[in-house]
Protein backbone atom coordinates (compact mmCIF):
# COMPACT_ATOMS: atom_id res chain seq x y z
CA UNK A 1 0.00 0.00 0.00
CA UNK A 2 1.36 3.43 -0.94
CA UNK A 3 0.85 5.97 1.83
CA UNK A 4 0.05 9.60 0.97
CA UNK A 5 -0.80 11.20 4.28
CA UNK A 6 -2.59 14.54 4.40
CA UNK A 7 -1.07 17.52 6.18
CA UNK A 8 -1.19 17.10 9.95
CA UNK A 9 -2.93 20.04 11.59
CA UNK A 10 -1.70 22.04 14.61
CA UNK A 11 -2.25 20.15 17.87
CA UNK A 12 -3.95 17.27 16.05
CA UNK A 13 -3.96 13.82 17.64
CA UNK A 14 -2.21 11.12 15.58
CA UNK A 15 -5.43 9.09 15.89
CA UNK A 16 -7.24 11.95 14.12
CA UNK A 17 -4.55 12.16 11.43
CA UNK A 18 -4.80 8.46 10.67
CA UNK A 19 -8.59 8.73 10.53
CA UNK A 20 -8.48 11.60 8.05
CA UNK A 21 -6.00 9.65 5.94
CA UNK A 22 -8.45 6.75 5.73
CA UNK A 23 -11.23 9.10 4.59
CA UNK A 24 -9.12 11.03 2.08
CA UNK A 25 -7.47 7.96 0.59
CA UNK A 26 -10.58 5.83 0.30
CA UNK A 27 -8.98 2.89 2.08
CA UNK A 28 -11.29 0.90 4.30
CA UNK A 29 -10.35 0.51 7.94
CA UNK A 30 -9.26 -3.12 7.62
CA UNK A 31 -6.75 -2.21 4.89
CA UNK A 32 -5.35 0.69 6.89
CA UNK A 33 -5.13 -1.34 10.09
CA UNK A 34 -3.28 -4.09 8.25
CA UNK A 35 -0.74 -1.63 6.91
CA UNK A 36 -0.22 0.32 10.13
CA UNK A 37 -0.07 -2.24 12.90
CA UNK A 38 1.97 -5.28 13.83
CA UNK A 39 -0.76 -7.71 14.92
CA UNK A 40 -4.40 -8.32 14.12
CA UNK A 41 -5.19 -7.61 17.76
CA UNK A 42 -3.67 -4.10 17.60
CA UNK A 43 -6.30 -1.38 17.65
CA UNK A 44 -6.19 2.39 17.11
CA UNK A 45 -4.85 4.19 20.17
CA UNK A 46 -6.60 7.47 20.92
CA UNK A 47 -3.86 9.16 22.96
CA UNK A 48 -0.71 7.75 21.34
CA UNK A 49 0.49 6.28 18.03
CA UNK A 50 0.02 2.58 18.64
CA UNK A 51 2.07 -0.51 17.82
CA UNK A 52 3.18 0.37 14.29
CA UNK A 53 4.91 -2.25 12.22
CA UNK A 54 8.42 -1.45 10.88
CA UNK A 55 7.24 -0.61 7.35
CA UNK A 56 4.59 1.84 8.52
CA UNK A 57 6.98 3.38 11.04
CA UNK A 58 9.59 3.95 8.32
CA UNK A 59 7.03 5.44 5.94
CA UNK A 60 5.63 7.84 8.54
CA UNK A 61 9.11 8.87 9.72
CA UNK A 62 9.84 10.15 6.20
CA UNK A 63 6.81 12.42 6.41
CA UNK A 64 7.10 13.61 9.99
CA UNK A 65 9.89 12.95 12.55
CA UNK A 66 8.61 10.39 15.05
CA UNK A 67 10.00 12.31 18.02
CA UNK A 68 8.07 15.43 17.00
CA UNK A 69 5.00 13.34 16.30
CA UNK A 70 5.02 11.99 19.86
CA UNK A 71 5.81 15.34 21.49
CA UNK A 72 3.40 17.49 19.46
CA UNK A 73 0.61 15.13 18.44
CA UNK A 74 0.09 12.67 21.30
CA UNK A 75 -0.74 13.03 24.99
CA UNK A 76 2.88 12.34 25.96
CA UNK A 77 3.31 15.82 27.62
CA UNK A 78 0.43 14.99 29.97
CA UNK A 79 1.65 11.60 31.13
CA UNK A 80 5.43 12.02 30.99
CA UNK A 81 6.04 15.58 32.17
CA UNK A 82 6.53 14.89 35.87
CA UNK A 83 7.89 11.33 35.85
CA UNK A 84 11.62 10.77 36.62
CA UNK A 85 14.03 11.74 33.84
CA UNK A 86 15.10 8.21 32.87
CA UNK A 87 11.46 7.10 32.63
CA UNK A 88 10.66 10.21 30.57
CA UNK A 89 13.49 9.47 28.11
CA UNK A 90 12.77 5.75 27.96
CA UNK A 91 9.07 6.32 27.27
CA UNK A 92 9.80 8.73 24.40
CA UNK A 93 12.16 6.27 22.74
CA UNK A 94 9.77 3.32 23.11
CA UNK A 95 6.79 5.28 21.82
CA UNK A 96 8.82 6.25 18.77
CA UNK A 97 10.65 3.04 17.95
CA UNK A 98 9.22 0.06 19.82
CA UNK A 99 5.87 -1.66 20.19
CA UNK A 100 4.98 -0.82 23.75
CA UNK A 101 1.70 -0.51 25.65
CA UNK A 102 1.36 2.95 27.19
CA UNK A 103 0.27 1.24 30.43
CA UNK A 104 3.77 -0.21 30.69
CA UNK A 105 5.27 3.28 30.50
CA UNK A 106 3.01 5.40 32.69
CA UNK A 107 0.56 5.03 35.54
CA UNK A 108 -2.62 5.76 33.58
CA UNK A 109 -5.38 6.39 36.08
CA UNK A 110 -8.97 5.29 35.39
CA UNK A 111 -11.15 7.92 33.77
CA UNK A 112 -13.86 9.61 35.80
CA UNK A 113 -17.48 9.70 34.64
CA UNK A 114 -17.08 13.08 32.90
CA UNK A 115 -14.06 12.05 30.81
CA UNK A 116 -15.28 8.96 29.04
CA UNK A 117 -15.51 10.50 25.56
CA UNK A 118 -13.33 12.54 23.22
CA UNK A 119 -14.15 16.22 23.65
CA UNK A 120 -14.43 19.11 21.25
CA UNK A 121 -15.05 22.85 21.16
CA UNK A 122 -17.85 24.01 18.81
CA UNK A 123 -15.99 27.27 18.12
CA UNK A 124 -12.77 25.45 17.23
CA UNK A 125 -14.76 23.14 14.94
CA UNK A 126 -16.24 26.15 13.15
CA UNK A 127 -12.81 27.72 12.71
CA UNK A 128 -11.31 24.43 11.50
CA UNK A 129 -13.99 23.99 8.85
CA UNK A 130 -13.57 27.55 7.67
CA UNK A 131 -9.77 27.21 7.41
CA UNK A 132 -9.31 23.55 6.44
CA UNK A 133 -12.78 22.53 5.18
CA UNK A 134 -12.93 19.92 7.96
CA UNK A 135 -12.46 19.69 11.70
CA UNK A 136 -10.25 17.30 13.67
CA UNK A 137 -9.54 15.96 17.17
CA UNK A 138 -7.49 18.51 19.12
CA UNK A 139 -5.04 17.23 21.73
CA UNK A 140 -5.60 20.02 24.23
CA UNK A 141 -9.32 19.34 24.31
CA UNK A 142 -8.47 15.88 25.69
CA UNK A 143 -6.32 17.08 28.62
CA UNK A 144 -7.82 15.60 31.73
CA UNK A 145 -9.71 18.02 33.96
CA UNK A 146 -9.42 21.03 31.66
CA UNK A 147 -13.20 21.31 31.06
CA UNK A 148 -13.22 24.38 28.82
CA UNK A 149 -11.53 25.61 25.67
CA UNK A 150 -8.93 28.17 26.81
CA UNK A 151 -9.02 29.89 23.41
CA UNK A 152 -12.77 30.50 23.20
CA UNK A 153 -13.69 30.42 26.92
CA UNK A 154 -16.51 27.97 26.31
CA UNK A 155 -17.29 24.50 27.62
CA UNK A 156 -15.87 21.48 25.89
CA UNK A 157 -18.58 19.07 24.76
CA UNK A 158 -18.61 15.27 24.74
CA UNK A 159 -18.61 13.50 21.40
CA UNK A 160 -19.99 10.00 20.91
CA UNK A 161 -16.48 8.55 20.55
CA UNK A 162 -15.08 6.81 23.67
CA UNK A 163 -11.79 8.30 24.87
CA UNK A 164 -10.58 4.90 26.02
CA UNK A 165 -8.80 2.83 23.39
CA UNK A 166 -10.93 -0.29 23.60
CA UNK A 167 -11.27 -3.08 21.06
CA UNK A 168 -12.47 -0.78 18.28
CA UNK A 169 -11.08 -1.72 14.89
CA UNK A 170 -11.79 1.60 13.20
CA UNK A 171 -10.92 5.26 13.15
CA UNK A 172 -13.69 7.79 13.77
CA UNK A 173 -12.97 11.29 12.51
CA UNK A 174 -14.14 14.43 14.25
CA UNK A 175 -15.72 15.59 10.99
CA UNK A 176 -18.06 12.57 11.07
CA UNK A 177 -19.46 13.14 14.55
CA UNK A 178 -19.19 16.86 15.42
CA UNK A 179 -22.36 18.71 14.35
CA UNK A 180 -22.07 21.44 11.70
CA UNK A 181 -24.13 23.89 13.71
CA UNK A 182 -23.95 23.82 17.49
CA UNK A 183 -24.20 26.58 20.05
CA UNK A 184 -21.24 26.99 22.36
CA UNK A 185 -21.74 27.43 26.10
CA UNK A 186 -19.76 30.39 27.41
CA UNK A 187 -17.93 30.18 30.73
CA UNK A 188 -18.10 33.29 32.88
CA UNK A 189 -15.98 32.22 35.83
CA UNK A 190 -12.59 34.04 35.72
CA UNK A 191 -11.12 31.41 38.04
CA UNK A 192 -12.21 28.52 35.84
CA UNK A 193 -10.83 30.28 32.76
CA UNK A 194 -7.55 31.05 34.53
CA UNK A 195 -7.11 27.42 35.57
CA UNK A 196 -7.78 26.17 32.03
CA UNK A 197 -5.28 28.65 30.61
CA UNK A 198 -2.74 27.65 33.26
CA UNK A 199 -3.17 23.94 32.46
CA UNK A 200 -2.80 24.66 28.75
CA UNK A 201 0.45 26.59 29.34
CA UNK A 202 1.89 23.75 31.41
CA UNK A 203 0.90 21.22 28.74
CA UNK A 204 2.44 23.33 25.95
CA UNK A 205 5.73 23.93 27.76
CA UNK A 206 8.74 21.99 26.39
CA UNK A 207 9.33 18.70 28.19
CA UNK A 208 12.66 18.80 30.04
CA UNK A 209 15.05 16.04 28.96
CA UNK A 210 18.07 17.37 30.88
CA UNK A 211 17.21 18.05 34.52
CA UNK A 212 15.84 15.42 36.89
CA UNK A 213 14.06 17.43 39.57
CA UNK A 214 11.31 15.51 41.38
CA UNK A 215 7.89 17.16 41.23
CA UNK A 216 7.66 16.64 45.00
CA UNK A 217 10.75 18.86 45.44
CA UNK A 218 9.33 21.54 43.14
CA UNK A 219 6.07 21.69 45.07
CA UNK A 220 7.80 21.44 48.45
CA UNK A 221 9.77 24.63 47.83
CA UNK A 222 6.67 26.36 46.46
CA UNK A 223 4.92 25.55 49.73
CA UNK A 224 7.72 27.01 51.86
CA UNK A 225 6.96 30.36 53.46
CA UNK A 226 3.23 29.61 53.26
CA UNK A 227 0.91 28.90 56.16
CA UNK A 228 0.91 25.23 55.17
CA UNK A 229 4.49 24.51 56.27
CA UNK A 230 6.46 24.98 59.45
CA UNK A 231 9.19 27.59 59.21
CA UNK A 232 11.77 24.82 59.63
CA UNK A 233 10.42 23.00 56.59
CA UNK A 234 10.22 19.79 58.58
CA UNK A 235 6.45 19.44 58.60
CA UNK A 236 3.45 20.37 56.47
CA UNK A 237 -0.08 21.07 57.70
CA UNK A 238 -1.71 18.74 55.20
CA UNK A 239 -5.22 18.68 56.62
CA UNK A 240 -5.45 22.48 56.43
CA UNK A 241 -3.87 22.48 52.97
CA UNK A 242 -6.25 19.86 51.56
CA UNK A 243 -9.31 21.53 53.13
CA UNK A 244 -8.40 24.94 51.70
CA UNK A 245 -7.50 23.54 48.29
CA UNK A 246 -10.72 21.53 48.08
CA UNK A 247 -12.79 24.59 48.97
CA UNK A 248 -10.87 26.62 46.36
CA UNK A 249 -11.61 24.14 43.56
CA UNK A 250 -15.22 23.67 44.53
CA UNK A 251 -15.67 27.11 42.91
CA UNK A 252 -14.51 25.61 39.61
CA UNK A 253 -16.38 22.94 37.67
CA UNK A 254 -13.50 20.47 37.60
CA UNK A 255 -14.24 16.94 36.49
CA UNK A 256 -12.26 15.63 39.44
CA UNK A 257 -10.81 17.51 42.42
CA UNK A 258 -7.61 15.96 43.80
CA UNK A 259 -8.25 13.71 46.81
CA UNK A 260 -6.16 13.77 49.95
CA UNK A 261 -4.53 10.44 49.08
CA UNK A 262 -3.46 11.72 45.64
CA UNK A 263 -2.17 14.97 47.10
CA UNK A 264 -0.24 13.09 49.77
CA UNK A 265 1.26 10.80 47.15
CA UNK A 266 2.52 13.80 45.18
CA UNK A 267 3.75 15.85 48.12
CA UNK A 268 4.93 13.31 50.68
CA UNK A 269 5.95 10.07 49.01
CA UNK A 270 7.67 11.42 45.91
CA UNK A 271 5.79 8.84 43.83
CA UNK A 272 2.91 10.91 42.46
CA UNK A 273 3.31 12.14 38.88
CA UNK A 274 -0.27 12.89 37.84
CA UNK A 275 -0.43 15.93 35.56
CA UNK A 276 -3.77 17.29 36.76
CA UNK A 277 -2.94 16.94 40.45
CA UNK A 278 0.40 18.72 40.01
CA UNK A 279 -1.39 21.52 38.13
CA UNK A 280 -4.07 21.81 40.81
CA UNK A 281 -1.51 22.07 43.62
CA UNK A 282 0.72 24.51 41.72
CA UNK A 283 -2.14 26.77 40.60
CA UNK A 284 -3.54 26.87 44.14
CA UNK A 285 -0.11 27.83 45.49
CA UNK A 286 0.17 30.63 42.92
CA UNK A 287 3.13 29.14 41.02
CA UNK A 288 3.90 30.49 37.57
CA UNK A 289 3.70 27.79 34.85
CA UNK A 290 7.43 28.03 34.15
CA UNK A 291 8.22 27.47 37.84
CA UNK A 292 6.39 24.15 37.56
CA UNK A 293 7.76 23.03 34.19
CA UNK A 294 11.31 24.42 34.48
CA UNK A 295 12.18 24.58 38.19
CA UNK A 296 15.55 26.00 39.17
CA UNK A 297 16.50 24.00 42.25
CA UNK A 298 19.97 23.16 43.50
CA UNK A 299 21.09 19.67 44.55
CA UNK A 300 20.98 20.90 48.14
CA UNK A 301 17.34 21.99 47.77
CA UNK A 302 16.39 18.65 46.25
CA UNK A 303 18.14 16.84 49.10
CA UNK A 304 16.38 19.06 51.63
CA UNK A 305 12.98 18.01 50.30
CA UNK A 306 13.91 14.33 50.23
CA UNK A 307 15.01 14.44 53.86
CA UNK A 308 11.78 16.17 54.89
CA UNK A 309 9.68 13.08 54.09
CA UNK A 310 10.60 11.00 57.07
CA UNK A 311 12.04 11.27 60.54
CA UNK A 312 15.44 9.55 60.69
CA UNK A 313 15.69 6.27 62.53
CA UNK A 314 18.46 7.55 64.77
CA UNK A 315 16.17 10.09 66.41
CA UNK A 316 13.45 9.51 68.97
CA UNK A 317 10.34 10.95 67.33
CA UNK A 318 7.48 12.51 69.18
CA UNK A 319 5.23 9.55 68.58
CA UNK A 320 1.87 11.28 68.36
CA UNK A 321 3.03 13.80 65.76
CA UNK A 322 5.02 11.17 63.86
CA UNK A 323 2.08 8.77 63.86
CA UNK A 324 -0.32 11.44 62.61
CA UNK A 325 2.04 12.38 59.80
CA UNK A 326 2.82 8.84 58.72
CA UNK A 327 -0.78 7.64 58.93
CA UNK A 328 -1.67 10.07 56.15
CA UNK A 329 1.27 8.91 54.03
CA UNK A 330 0.37 5.26 54.69
CA UNK A 331 -3.25 5.92 53.67
CA UNK A 332 -2.04 7.40 50.36
CA UNK A 333 0.36 4.57 49.55
CA UNK A 334 -2.02 1.84 50.72
CA UNK A 335 -4.90 3.25 48.66
CA UNK A 336 -2.74 3.25 45.53
CA UNK A 337 -1.49 -0.30 46.09
CA UNK A 338 -5.02 -1.56 46.82
CA UNK A 339 -6.65 0.20 43.86
CA UNK A 340 -3.86 -0.48 41.36
CA UNK A 341 -2.84 3.17 40.91
CA UNK A 342 0.69 2.25 42.03
CA UNK A 343 1.08 -0.20 39.16
CA UNK A 344 1.78 0.74 35.53
CA UNK A 345 -0.97 -1.59 34.33
CA UNK A 346 -3.36 -0.64 37.12
CA UNK A 347 -3.16 -4.06 38.81
CA UNK A 348 -4.40 -4.05 42.43
CA UNK A 349 -2.28 -5.76 45.06
CA UNK A 350 -2.59 -6.91 48.65
CA UNK A 351 -1.53 -4.22 51.13
CA UNK A 352 1.02 -5.70 53.51
CA UNK A 353 2.80 -4.22 56.47
CA UNK A 354 6.18 -5.21 55.06
CA UNK A 355 5.55 -3.54 51.70
CA UNK A 356 4.27 -0.30 53.23
CA UNK A 357 7.21 -0.07 55.61
CA UNK A 358 9.64 -0.70 52.76
CA UNK A 359 8.15 2.04 50.57
CA UNK A 360 7.96 4.64 53.36
CA UNK A 361 11.14 3.69 55.18
CA UNK A 362 9.40 2.85 58.48
CA UNK A 363 10.87 0.34 60.91
CA UNK A 364 8.21 -2.35 61.34
CA UNK A 365 8.56 -2.47 65.12
CA UNK A 366 7.63 1.21 65.33
CA UNK A 367 4.07 0.44 64.26
CA UNK A 368 3.46 -0.93 67.74
CA UNK A 369 3.54 2.67 68.99
CA UNK A 370 1.56 4.14 66.08
CA UNK A 371 -2.18 3.49 66.61
CA UNK A 372 -3.37 5.77 63.78
CA UNK A 373 -1.04 4.14 61.29
CA UNK A 374 -1.98 0.73 62.61
CA UNK A 375 -5.67 1.54 62.06
CA UNK A 376 -5.01 2.46 58.44
CA UNK A 377 -3.27 -0.85 57.82
CA UNK A 378 -6.10 -2.73 59.52
CA UNK A 379 -8.58 -1.02 57.19
CA UNK A 380 -6.83 -2.53 54.16
CA UNK A 381 -6.31 -5.94 55.72
CA UNK A 382 -7.60 -8.86 53.67
CA UNK A 383 -6.85 -12.54 53.13
CA UNK A 384 -4.81 -13.70 50.18
CA UNK A 385 -7.81 -15.42 48.53
CA UNK A 386 -9.75 -12.14 48.65
CA UNK A 387 -6.84 -10.23 47.10
CA UNK A 388 -6.59 -12.91 44.40
CA UNK A 389 -10.29 -12.44 43.65
CA UNK A 390 -9.80 -8.69 43.19
CA UNK A 391 -6.85 -9.30 40.89
CA UNK A 392 -8.71 -11.87 38.80
CA UNK A 393 -11.65 -9.50 38.27
CA UNK A 394 -9.25 -6.70 37.35
CA UNK A 395 -7.35 -8.98 34.93
CA UNK A 396 -10.58 -10.14 33.28
CA UNK A 397 -11.71 -6.53 32.74
CA UNK A 398 -8.24 -5.49 31.55
CA UNK A 399 -8.10 -8.29 28.99
CA UNK A 400 -11.63 -7.55 27.83
CA UNK A 401 -10.62 -3.95 27.12
CA UNK A 402 -7.11 -4.45 25.77
CA UNK A 403 -6.84 -7.86 24.12
CA UNK A 404 -8.58 -9.90 21.46
CA UNK A 405 -12.15 -10.98 22.08
CA UNK A 406 -11.07 -14.48 23.16
CA UNK A 407 -8.61 -15.11 25.97
CA UNK A 408 -7.85 -18.03 28.26
CA UNK A 409 -6.75 -18.98 31.76
CA UNK A 410 -3.09 -18.63 30.80
CA UNK A 411 -3.71 -14.93 30.15
CA UNK A 412 -5.34 -14.46 33.57
CA UNK A 413 -2.56 -16.48 35.20
CA UNK A 414 0.16 -14.39 33.56
CA UNK A 415 -1.38 -11.11 34.72
CA UNK A 416 -2.25 -12.14 38.28
CA UNK A 417 0.04 -14.99 39.31
CA UNK A 418 -2.97 -16.83 40.76
CA UNK A 419 -2.67 -20.61 40.56
CA UNK A 420 -5.63 -22.64 39.32
CA UNK A 421 -5.17 -25.06 42.22
CA UNK A 422 -6.07 -22.24 44.63
CA UNK A 423 -9.15 -21.12 42.70
CA UNK A 424 -11.64 -22.84 45.01
CA UNK A 425 -10.44 -20.49 47.78
CA UNK A 426 -11.15 -17.50 45.53
CA UNK A 427 -14.73 -18.37 44.54
CA UNK A 428 -16.43 -17.13 47.76
CA UNK A 429 -14.98 -13.65 47.18
CA UNK A 430 -15.61 -13.31 43.44
CA UNK A 431 -19.22 -12.20 43.80
CA UNK A 432 -18.03 -9.34 46.02
CA UNK A 433 -16.01 -7.79 43.19
CA UNK A 434 -17.62 -9.08 39.98
CA UNK A 435 -21.12 -8.83 38.60
CA UNK A 436 -22.99 -11.99 37.67
CA UNK A 437 -21.92 -12.02 34.00
CA UNK A 438 -18.27 -11.42 34.86
CA UNK A 439 -18.33 -14.14 37.47
CA UNK A 440 -19.81 -16.65 35.01
CA UNK A 441 -17.21 -15.73 32.40
CA UNK A 442 -14.31 -16.07 34.81
CA UNK A 443 -15.62 -19.44 36.03
CA UNK A 444 -15.96 -20.61 32.43
CA UNK A 445 -12.40 -19.55 31.61
CA UNK A 446 -11.02 -21.36 34.65
CA UNK A 447 -12.91 -24.54 33.75
CA UNK A 448 -11.82 -24.23 30.12
CA UNK A 449 -15.34 -24.09 28.77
Amino acid sequence: MRMYFPEIYPDELVYSWFGRFAVHSGYINSQLLQFLYSKRSDTPIKEFIGNLNPEARECIAKIYPLRELVLKHTMYPQYARFVPLNQRQDALYKLCYENCDMHHLFAVLPRCENERYLKYCPECAREDRKKYAETYWHRKHQIRNIGICPKHKCKLLDSSVPAKSMSLYSFVTAEEVIPDIEESISVESPLQIAFAEYTEQVFDSPVDFVKDIPISATLYHAMKDTKYMKSTGSSRYMTKFVDDMTHFYEQIELNEIATISRIQKTLLTGRGYDFSIACQIAFFLGMKPEALTDPQLSEEQIKQEAESHYIKGSTTPEWEEYDAKMSVAIESVAADIYSGAADNLGKPEKVTEKLICKILGIKEHRLENMPKSRAVLDKYSESYPESWARKLVWAYEWLANNEEDVFYWKHLRKLTGVKKARFDEVIPYLKKYADEDEMKSIMAIVKGI
